[in-house]
């Protein structure tokens, strides 16, 4: 099971608690800094782990390192929605075709978004 592979460079460097997950979800890029290709694509994914201020997805999508994101992230077994913005901290090859994102949550000023709702969720990840 993917949620349960050892922990990344990435993984290591964060401070906060990793929930290990296997979370399917989609994505809807709002706003792109980089990468107006992906402007208004929906995608689905799944998250490997999540923390109050990042998360760890497997895509079939590559996104580019450094830019910044707004998203839609609708929870596929809840149907619920967070509107959330990040940075994309980088990006590599996975298994087959698909690729590990890691994903920095932040607020972003003039940008309203569901930070906080996301880190309740994730403080009761167990």
């Amino acid at each position: 099971m993917q949620a349960e592979m050892l922990a990344t460079d990435f993984q290591l460097k964060r401070e906060e608690a990793i929930h290990l997950v296997n979370i399917n979800f989609k994505i809807k890029v709002l706003f792109s800094s980089d990468n107006p290709r992906v402007l208004g694509r929906t995608f689905s994914c799944s998250a490997i782990d999540v923390t109050k201020s990042g998360i760890q997805i497997n895509s079939l999508l590559p996104l580019a390192i450094n830019s910044v994101l707004d998203l839609s992230v609708t929870m596929e077994d809840s149907g619920r929605e967070y509107m959330v913005t990040g940075d994309v901290k980088w990006c590599k090859f996975g298994t087959g075709v698909s690729y590990k994102i890691g994903i920095q949550l932040k607020s972003r000023p003039g940008t309203a978004t569901d930070l906080d709702n996301w880190k309740r969720l994730i403080k009761h990840l167990k």
